[in-house]
């Protein structure tokens, strides 16, 4: 019987779609307490006992102030994170995709700016240590 993961971490990314095929690509606050000053996707941790759909949809709305109306997961990444703000921990990633949204961009304290960027350039971005997540969800999703 194998060993049971203890520290484990589900984070969640959204790529949000816009209608012109842009993606919305958000700058993390210079002083935030994970990757500070790099360039991020609207999402975050899923809580405890919640929906992990509903728990996107949360972040999305606490995130960027707009209503997502459908989520598809779209890439699912683990590894054991070696530094950073989750050091130790064992983290799944997932990542959904939304192309059906409403409302208008209202950025939390949590980042600074925002660009709608093409796909093919949003993997250019920094993301800092992201251990390949962001540059490997664009990529599958570029290849849906």
């Amino acid at each position: 019987m194998g060993k049971i993961l203890n520290n484990v971490r589900l984070i969640q990314k959204c790529i949000i779609v816009h209608s012109d095929g842009t993606v919305l690509a958000l700058k993390r606050a210079g002083d935030d307490h994970s990757r500070g000053g790099n360039w991020d996707l609207p999402g975050g941790g899923y809580e405890q006992d919640e929906d992990v759909i509903e728990s996107i949809k949360r972040e999305v709305m606490e995130e960027v102030g707009i209503i997502a109306k459908n989520v598809t997961p779209v890439f699912f990444a683990n590894n054991s994170a070696k530094t950073g703000y989750f050091q130790g921990d064992n983290v799944f990633g997932m990542c959904y995709l939304c192309q059906e949204w409403e409302g208008e961009i209202k950025l939390s304290s949590e980042h600074t700016e925002y660009n709608w960027i093409d796909p093919k350039e949003f993997a250019q971005l920094n993301f800092g240590e992201d251990g390949g997540f962001f540059k490997e969800t664009i990529k599958a999703y570029l290849n849906l």
